[in-house]
């Protein structure tokens, strides 16, 4: 037999004259993995994904995962034979550095295949069964990797050793620097602080560039060269934290994970949102994580400050940054034509070509690639199954690029569920047969009438069924949850395409397969009003609003239905909505209560209407006819000129201090914007 530590003996210093990890495949029975799995020692710091870690392992949790993202180690075993949770086999694999060991452990690869996967979990909806469903998740891993660079030790057969191709050896960089890009994006952003204002820097990487890292060695320098108010800011505060970690390392100042700020406030983490209502003066932004950051808010920082520096990561298990550089970088362009952009190739620890990570993104499809797209003289539509997917790789691979390139919040999970979730179908619209559309369809409902009934009283929830569950808690009608529903999950097309129709083109062909199925459909999405008109345009109706913003898009989020029979609820909607804008917790834009809430209609009296006039000349305060040009606006709102609608809506729907308004002295300018008003 075969011995897993001699082959590994033999391997590792190979591997570890390139500087790259060593990724092992062990497969084949309980006894005999077992057997080679004894031979195995941990080695320095040395990780186990998977039920119970043997002793000298730490246990990876998917709880811990902000912990030990950051961290590095020697030994990475996955160990995949009872469950294998996707997520984490992707996240976890940047925590293993240079001459460091890869193993991933199977069943004998025919049975493995076909064996339930606990932790899916996660992505199945009830009443699937995790214990016992067999998706095709792993199949389809298994055929990606066929030609992947990784040793394979499979019982019954001989040790398969990969050729390894030739090393690239790194340009060397000076400390406090780990890479020679990685200097060269400090001093970037220290141009970015010296250098002519508004020429914002744009650093992208791949996942463990260094690229926070350079934001954290660059505010630390600043610090000690006496700039006194450098902000770090992100989608969250985890998001700033290695930054933190370097600058406090640099500075030999103690840190504790969770503190926002060091060396006396001087460098600070300061939310976007608060960035963006309270203008800091004399100051230098670093945002980490910028994809995940709503575009327009971006924009906004942008036109508020004039030394800023965006990061991103460009794909990986966080998300992807590749639909940011079309969208954001286009508008940077326009706005502040002398703005740099920067890319870190060179990994820290590990170096080029490394086969872990070739690994790593070929099993999750990483290796995002963008076709030339051409004039659209001809698109073909198509739909497609989980199963046709398998089948058509190239496809799959198109489908799940367009879905990173469109959204920040794609990753690994999105994937997963795509092959293991069987109630999930996807449309496309295809150009020579390249995705350039698609969307993404979730069916639910259809519970028994004991579960309705339960789900709408709100004594049980169920995974994957959000759309039913909504409708039936929210409108205390059971039976809703008991038909078939069709939630449109997303519909993206390529940046380089839209504005041209075809996102509706696309959008008409799922509704007419889904309506001649009997199906009730909708979709929920973080509101803003683009989005909200497009789906308006298509005769979706608002009937449901989040309370509080989702963390990830900074917007609440809206369900909508398609169709006149849902009108009801939408009027029901829009009238309770108009009472909830004052709520302090709800921060909806006004266009998008202007569009959506019903206000009560009160006659105003022939009084109200002289007072109304008399402030309109200058000659009444706006304390004592703030009333009165509520019952008028509640009224008439519909025809105020926008501007001015939107301020009125935010002082008088919304409750807003005249602080809070986005409009400049809005107190004083109302009399003379109410001079257009016909009271």
């Amino acid at each position: 037999m075969t011995d897993l530590l001699q082959i590994i003996r033999q391997q590792q210093s190979a591997y570890q004259e390139r500087g790259w990890r060593l990724p092992v495949w062990l497969a084949g029975s309980e006894a005999y993995t077992q057997q080679q799995l004894s031979t195995l020692q941990p080695e320095g710091k040395s990780y186990w994904l998977g039920q119970q870690a043997p002793a000298g392992f730490t246990l990876l949790s998917a709880k811990q995962k902000q912990q030990w993202l950051g961290t590095e180690c020697d030994l990475l075993v996955v160990d995949a034979r009872y469950a294998v949770d996707w997520d984490l086999v992707a996240a976890s694999s940047g925590c293993l550095k240079a001459g460091g060991i890869w193993l991933f452990v199977t069943e004998q690869p025919d049975l493995w295949r076909q064996q339930p996967n606990p932790a899916a979990k996660r992505v199945l909806p009830y009443p699937l069964d995790a214990a016992v469903y067999t998706g095709l998740f792993k199949q389809f891993w298994l055929e990606q990797l066929q030609d992947a660079r990784w040793v394979q030790l499979i019982e019954g057969r001989s040790a398969v050793m990969p050729l390894l191709p030739e090393a690239i050896s790194p340009v060397q960089a000076e400390l406090p620097y780990r890479t020679a890009e990685q200097q060269q994006a400090v001093a970037a952003i220290h141009k970015v602080v010296t250098g002519h204002r508004r020429r914002p820097l744009v650093l992208t990487a791949h996942r463990g560039r260094g690229k926070s890292s350079a934001l954290g060695l660059a505010a630390a320098q600043l610090a000690l060269q006496g700039k006194t108010d450098i902000l770090l800011t992100g989608p969250s505060p985890a998001a700033v934290q290695t930054a933190f970690f370097i600058a406090a390392d640099l500075l030999n100042q103690p840190y504790q994970q969770g503190q926002n700020q060091l060396l006396n406030g001087t460098i600070r983490f300061v939310p976007v949102d608060v960035l963006l209502a309270e203008k800091q003066q004399n100051t230098v932004i670093l945002v980490d994580e910028a994809a995940a950051i709503p575009t327009p808010q971006l924009q906004q920082l942008t036109d508020l400050y004039s030394r800023l520096v965006f990061a991103t990561t460009e794909h990986g298990y966080e998300g992807t940054g590749r639909g940011f550089q079309l969208r954001f970088q286009s508008y940077l362009q326009q706005h502040c034509p002398g703005f740099q952009k920067l890319h870190l190739h060179q990994p820290i620890r590990y170096q080029m070509n490394d086969p872990l990570e070739q690994l790593i993104f070929k099993g999750f499809l990483l290796e995002q690639t963008d076709s030339v797209l051409a004039t659209l003289p001809e698109t073909q539509l198509a739909s497609y199954q989980v199963k046709d997917l398998l089948l058509q790789p190239k496809k799959l691979q198109q489908i799940f690029s367009l879905l990173s390139l469109a959204h920040y919040q794609t990753d690994v999970m999105d994937l997963w569920a795509l092959l293991d979730n069987p109630a999930l179908k996807l449309y496309t619209l295809e150009q020579d047969q390249q995705v350039i559309a698609c969307a993404l369809i979730s069916f639910e409902g259809e519970l028994d009438a004991e579960l309705a009934s339960a789900v709408a009283h709100g004594k049980r929830r169920v995974q994957g069924h959000l759309l039913a569950q909504s409708l039936a808690f929210h409108c205390l009608q059971p039976q809703l949850a008991e038909q078939k529903m069709a939630r449109i999950q997303r519909i993206v097309v390529h940046p380089l395409v839209q504005t041209q129709g075809l996102g509706s083109e696309l959008l008409n062909f799922v509704l007419q397969d889904l309506l001649g199925q009997q199906y009730l459909i909708g979709t929920s999405f973080g509101a803003t009003l683009a989005l909200a008109k497009f789906w308006q345009k298509a005769c979706f109706s608002p009937v449901k609003l989040s309370h509080h913003n989702e963390q990830a898009s900074n917007e609440a989020s809206v369900l909508m239905l398609y169709g006149e029979q849902f009108k009801a609820l939408q009027q029901q909607f829009s009238r309770q909505l108009y009472w909830q804008l004052a709520d302090r917790q709800r921060t909806l834009d006004p266009a998008l209560a202007l569009l959506w809430a019903e206000p009560p209609s009160i006659e105003i009296t022939p009084q109200q209407s002289t007072e109304l006039e008399l402030f309109q000349a200058g000659l009444r305060p706006y304390e004592l006819i703030e009333t009165h040009l509520l019952c008028w606006f509640n009224l008439f709102y519909a025809k105020v000129e926008h501007q001015t609608a939107l301020l009125l809506v935010q002082r008088l729907w919304q409750k807003q201090d005249w602080q809070q308004i986005s409009e400049p002295a809005a107190k004083q300018k109302l009399p003379e914007l109410c001079k257009l008003l016909h009271f």
